[in-house]
């Protein structure tokens, strides 16, 4: 198992309620910055492959722009017509920097 981890920038370049797609160990991710708390996602919709960063970010959940499931930023939980969970990455900020953190089998 390969474990490694991304600095995706300093706290300050990201503001509140943001989306922004950084690559982690060759994956698109999501980066979402919402009421001072840093979350990490695919950015590929379970359903159809949809770009999520193009979609709505909404109150703890990000809304895919084609066809409209919704994954919890906590869990991963999709709405339908997604019915798989989206992949979770580790986030923590150390001395002013967002860190991702992967694992990879």
């Amino acid at each position: 198992m390969t474990t490694g981890r991304v600095e995706a920038g300093k706290v300050e370049d990201f503001e509140d309620n943001s989306m922004t797609p950084i690559e982690v160990a060759g994956h698109e991710v999501l980066l979402i910055f919402q009421d001072g708390r840093f979350y990490a996602l695919e950015d590929r919709c379970t359903h159809d492959n949809g770009i999520l960063h193009d979609g709505e970010l909404l109150d703890g959940a990000v809304k895919c722009g084609r066809h409209g499931a919704k994954f919890d930023l906590e869990t991963g939980r999709p709405t339908l017509p997604a019915v798989k969970k989206i992949r979770l990455y580790d986030t923590a900020v150390e001395n002013g920097k967002v860190i991702v953190s992967y694992q990879e089998n």
